[in-house]
């Protein structure tokens, strides 16, 4: 068994994922890495055993409970868990009179529903120990919807009232809830790819680093708890809000 705490991070890719296990690896953590597609997570685990971490690797389809369930039962005996981040979310765009119900629910059980199993979960280990902390990634969308996001808001709305609702449950039981708003474009591959005209288009300094946003959930993770915050938003300094 690692004398390491944990940091299991849910929600892993070659963006924020990456980067918050990455700070947390750096900072001494043994880092649980979730996502649904091994390969990725492997070469993912590798570099942050490259740099000196140590990193498990979990496939896991974040929108079916029992998945999450079996995942916290399997790292129980792993050693003290210190610290949960849950990344994901189905950034979905569509004009509303063309969502079908369908989609608007797979949207919300990946960046709704399984946020709060995860955080359950989290929850009935970290209690026992009388510490640790939860992260919540969230969106602007979180405080409004856009005309083209309503799946996309709904998920993140409910996710930031979970978030609440957590943080006022499990604080006077020593476990720290924070949830994150994310205003602007975070300067990932996926984005690059996806939408090369919108990276385009924005000013010199237009996009959020990585890593740096990987500083902020590691400095909300070290907070005493004498003053704790709950949310907290980040975005460019060129960003219009």
């Amino acid at each position: 068994m690692s004398p390491r705490p944990l940091a299991l991070v849910a929600g892993v890719g070659d963006g924020l994922g990456k980067a918050v296990a990455r700070r947390f690896a750096r900072a001494g953590h043994r880092v649980i890495l979730v996502a649904r597609k091994e390969g990725k997570l492997q070469r993912m685990a590798g570099e942050i055993a490259a740099e000196g971490g140590e990193a498990v690797v979990k496939p896991v389809d974040l929108r079916f409970e029992e998945q999450i369930r079996a995942l916290f039962d399997d790292i129980a005996g792993l050693g003290r868990l210190d610290v949960v981040v849950f990344n994901a979310g189905a950034q979905h765009r569509q004009p509303f009179l063309e969502i079908e119900p369908a989609m608007f629910e797979k949207v919300w059980r990946l960046g709704c529903r399984a946020g709060f199993v995860v955080g359950q979960e989290a929850a009935k280990q970290m209690v026992g120990h009388g510490r640790g902390t939860i992260i919540f990634t969230g969106a602007t969308s979180a405080t409004r919807g856009g005309a083209e996001f309503t799946a996309f808001a709904a998920a993140k709305a409910g996710l930031r009232s979970i978030a609440q609702s957590m943080a006022r449950s499990l604080g006077p039981r020593g476990i720290h809830v924070c949830h994150v708003i994310v205003d602007g474009v975070i300067d990932m591959p996926a984005i690059h790819e996806r939408f090369p005209d919108l990276v385009a288009g924005l000013p010199e300094g237009g996009l959020l680093d990585t890593d740096a946003i990987a500083e902020t959930y590691y400095a909300l993770h070290c907070q005493d708890r004498s003053a704790w915050t709950l949310e907290i938003d980040v975005r460019p300094w060129r960003e219009k809000f």
